[in-house]
């Protein structure tokens, strides 16, 4: 047997911890990140629409629940707040190293955030959004609140709110759950973001195995040939 310098056979090879590990394959939200639907069925709560910068929507949403009343009402929590939001299972891929598969929520509409106060808007919830730092910003990360000229903020109107709780129902049934190519449909074409034919183009055909696996019909010198990839790798073709 071929022996090293040290007079030790190759066969004594150790396995690194590396060579031991499991990678897992699917990575959810933790509880405390994930978006939280109120009850949108409280008659006592007022709904108004606020203005934030891009991508502070959630953020902006947990300041505003935790906001409290000063003066008169110290100390009390009339906010809530909701960012319609949407879930998907993505695997990002560095230097061809595959990462395990990591749940990402993305509100629905950007800009903007739904807060609902308890007895509607008055001088001292109005006060407690409005607060600004010492810089002179917002402490919620609030842009402003819808409304009409002359009249200041107006609350969501019937049909509005009828959106909303479809919205949230939604969201709390699982529907607003969404894999990375829900928006691809069969006959598109779409690029392989993975395997022997990464970067290759071909048509959509359709999903797999519970939609965790997409189909791709490739074309290569007249030969027409199916891949089947994991729906996190169908990309659409720009």
């Amino acid at each position: 047997m071929p022996r090293g310098q040290f007079g030790k056979g190759y066969n004594t090879a150790q396995a690194t911890p590396q060579h031991n590990s499991t990678i897992a394959q699917d990575v959810p939200l933790p509880p405390e990140r994930r978006n939280k639907v109120p009850n949108l069925y409280v008659s006592a709560l007022k709904w108004y629409v606020c203005t934030t910068a891009p991508s502070r929507e959630l953020s902006a949403a947990a300041s505003v629940r935790r906001a409290m009343l000063r003066g008169r009402r110290e100390g009390e929590t009339p906010f809530a707040a909701y960012v319609p939001c949407e879930f998907f299972w993505h695997r990002a891929v560095r230097s061809n190293l595959r990462v395990p598969r990591r749940e990402i929520q993305r509100p629905i509409l950007r800009h903007y955030i739904i807060v609902g106060v308890l007895g509607g808007l008055c001088d001292d919830t109005l006060a407690a959004l409005r607060e600004r730092d010492r810089e002179g910003r917002n402490v919620h990360g609030l842009l402003g609140i819808l409304g009409v000229s002359g009249l200041g903020p107006r609350p969501i109107n019937g049909e509005g709110l009828r959106w909303l709780r479809r919205q949230g129902a939604d969201e709390i049934a699982g529907v607003t759950n969404r894999s990375a190519s829900g928006s691809i449909q069969p006959g598109e074409d779409v690029r392989a973001g993975s395997g022997v034919f990464s970067g290759f183009l071909g048509k959509f055909i359709g999903h797999a195995e519970g939609g965790t696996v997409g189909l791709i019909s490739l074309e290569m010198r007249s030969t027409t040939c199916e891949v089947r990839l994991p729906i996190e790798d169908v990309h659409r073709a720009a």
